[in-house]
């Protein structure tokens, strides 16, 4: 997942991208709305941001972004009046969170809202176009024919973009009852198969990469 962290609290920020960091996502940390603008043209997977900032607020950077973007938000902060929050809910934000709150519990409210917004919504990275809902996609030639189990391992990697899914994840999500019985060279052959579809060098690829010992991640 790419993170885009806008907090100008520098201790809270810094604690925050290494914990997500250790947790194989990329953060994009901004201490100000400036540098959140620039960061967005990197399109995040998802914003958190502080409401109280020097400058521009929070909330205004949220309404101006969701005016032309659809990237979700999490508001994360100390303000916890009421006002403050339907404020925060009205400006587009898909969850207000207020401090101090667990890193851990925080992190799965970000995996869950993400997961959310790319259910019957199409993910384009690079030169793919991945249609969630129709369960298609496509690649610099055109529409790319999948079998069921490719489809199911594509687009569990795509939905964790950036991030590391171990083969457990994937034998657990895509053999289901299977997966006590399957072996890692079931998943390689899935893989490799992918791979000569959606790559235009399988043996370098881009989309697909191996972590070694652990499993695999998609993307940046």
């Amino acid at each position: 997942m790419r993170i885009l962290l806008l907090e100008d609290d520098i201790q809270m920020n810094e604690a925050l991208t290494v914990f997500f960091s250790k947790e194989g996502h990329l953060v994009f940390q901004a201490h100000t709305v400036k540098e959140a603008e620039e960061y967005v043209q990197r399109k995040p997977d998802l914003i958190l941001a502080d409401i109280g900032l020097p400058g521009t607020s929070g909330i205004e950077f949220c309404k101006q972004l969701l005016k032309y973007r659809s990237i979700p938000v999490i508001f994360l902060t100390a303000k916890d009046e009421e006002e403050d929050i339907l404020e925060g809910y009205e400006a587009g934000c898909q969850e207000y969170v207020t401090k101090p709150i667990s890193p851990q519990i925080l992190l799965k409210k970000m995996e869950v809202i993400v997961n959310r917004s790319l259910d019957g919504e199409i993910l384009e990275y690079q030169d793919l176009r991945i249609d969630f809902e129709k369960k298609k996609l496509w690649n610099h030639d055109g529409e790319v024919r999948l079998t069921a189990r490719e489809w199911k391992v594509i687009s569990v990697l795509a939905a964790n973009r950036g991030k590391i899914v171990t083969k457990e994840r994937l034998f657990e999500k895509v053999w289901t009852a299977e997966n006590s019985f399957v072996e890692d060279h079931a998943l390689t052959v899935v893989i490799n198969r992918l791979r000569k579809k959606i790559e235009k060098n399988p043996s370098d690829p881009v989309y697909i990469r191996n972590i070694f010992g652990v499993g695999y991640t998609f993307g940046e």
